[in-house]
């Protein structure tokens, strides 16, 4: 059975924390280290925000010995200003208390990632550059990555060694994996892919060694890491294209019961016009028709990848999204949705072939959702129909609203939701500049 991130160490993680990285964990099953909220009758959830300086994408937050740190860049979609930065905040008033140095990026404008390491060192990527920083926000060290292109996503491998990879939307090229050294941010490895990958991959940590799953715009692959290696699992890929579909590439994955979970249709007009300029994020949107089939959620097995399964969870048309599905492995509960359709619902998997639905709801939820495992509360975003924001926190076997709130928030934010450090989370419009922490009262 697949291990689960929030039941492990986390090895080379800052411990005291319940958000030292994005999605919970490498695997990024985006399971909560940290106690539900669990809310009662009589208890509701607030918010309190707080808007950044025009220009300022705000990308997400994480934590340590209940200091709060929040990493960004600049806005996509314009060519004159190209940084990143990270800021320590008051977890309560969401207030500067420090900031750090302006960040390069090689003029890429595209949400990278962060981690507190064990070391008590802050690791940011974001751009062609990883940054190595003090809790105190001082500059340690900085790396140019050999790829002259906006990354997504950093992971700790279980060496003790950090991957990350470009994004690259033309079809026609291939995404690099660069093996880094966090220590001295010196370049192990570098590993050309079999096409171009846009989602963030996983990284699952087993016995046998570090499996890396990642997609291209067809197929799912899988890549082992050993001895600061990787190298392409000639046994294990899966297609997941659709013959005769007017289909778009999948986003992120995430692995749980001994499987991988991904979405296609990941692929929306103004993701191809951010990914599609160069440096990445520089060209002004532009809006075009976009693929006509539905959300459909796949399932690979990682002990035999003939062993597949499609869900057609809603079957609407135009269907779209930025995220991947939630699985939660404990209750054999896959959570999806479909922004551009307005559609969020769960399933029983009751094995290969069998999906039994549990509810389906008119959710526009646009985030990486959120699961506490100890109240089995979800968190979700609804993107209504006049494009106003609202949280809301949902159970996951029963679909029941237990609460909602309007975050002040407005369009899709695509980004993700962050654990607090007492019956709270946090979260942010993405390229529009706010943060909010949302709390129990």
């Amino acid at each position: 059975m697949t291990q689960q991130d929030y039941q492990s160490e986390l090895n080379g993680y800052y411990q005291n924390s319940t958000c030292a990285t994005e999605y919970g964990g490498v695997r990024r099953q985006k399971h909560a280290r940290s106690p539900g909220l669990n809310i009662q009758p009589g208890e509701t959830l607030k918010v309190t925000s707080r808007r950044f300086a025009k220009g300022k994408w705000v990308v997400g937050t994480v934590n340590a010995d209940n200091r709060l740190f929040i990493f960004g860049c600049s806005v996509p979609s314009q060519p004159d200003v190209s940084i990143g930065w990270v800021e320590e905040v008051d977890p309560i008033t969401l207030e500067t208390i420090r900031q750090s140095p302006e960040l390069t990026t090689g003029g890429h404008n595209w949400c990278g990632g962060a981690a507190v390491l064990a070391d008590g060192t802050i690791i940011t990527g974001v751009g062609n550059r990883v940054h190595k920083l003090s809790l105190d926000l001082e500059l340690i060290n900085e790396l140019e990555l050999p790829v002259d292109h906006a990354h997504n996503g950093i992971s700790l491998l279980s060496d003790g060694m950090m991957i990350t990879r470009n994004l690259e939307h033309d079809h026609n090229k291939a995404s690099v994996f660069t093996i880094f050294d966090p220590n001295t941010l010196k370049v192990v490895k570098t590993v050309e892919f079999l096409g171009a990958s846009i989602g963030r991959f996983c990284v699952d940590l087993t016995p046998e060694g570090d499996y890396v799953y990642a997609t291209t715009p067809t197929h799912i692959h899988r890549l082992i890491y050993k001895d600061q290696n990787l190298a392409l699992d000639e046994n294990w890929s899966a297609s997941y294209d659709l013959p005769r579909e007017d289909q778009s590439f999948a986003w992120c994955n995430t692995v749980g019961d001994d499987s991988v979970w991904f979405m296609d249709m990941g692929d929306t007009p103004p993701v191809e016009t951010i990914m599609r300029a160069y440096p990445v994020g520089t060209k002004p949107l532009a809006f075009s028709k976009p693929c006509s089939a539905p959300v459909r959620v796949h399932r690979v097995s990682t002990t035999d990848s003939s062993s597949t399964d499609v869900l057609t969870p809603f079957d609407l048309p135009n269907g779209g999204h930025n995220s991947s599905p939630l699985y939660v492995q404990d209750k054999k509960i896959l959570l999806t949705f479909d922004t551009n359709n307005r559609k969020t619902g769960a399933w029983r998997f009751n094995g290969p072939g069998d999906f039994e639905e549990l509810w389906v709801h008119d959710i526009g939820n646009s985030n990486q959702v959120f699961y506490y495992p100890d109240t089995g509360e979800v968190v979700l975003d609804d993107v209504l129909e006049d494009n106003n924001v609202d949280t809301v926190l949902i159970d996951i076997e029963t679909g029941e609203e237990k609460s909602r709130v309007a975050t002040g928030a407005r369009y899709a934010a695509a980004m993700a939701f962050y654990p607090g450090l007492d019956r709270d989370f946090y979260s942010t419009s993405g390229p529009h500049g706010l943060l909010y922490r949302v709390f129990v009262s």
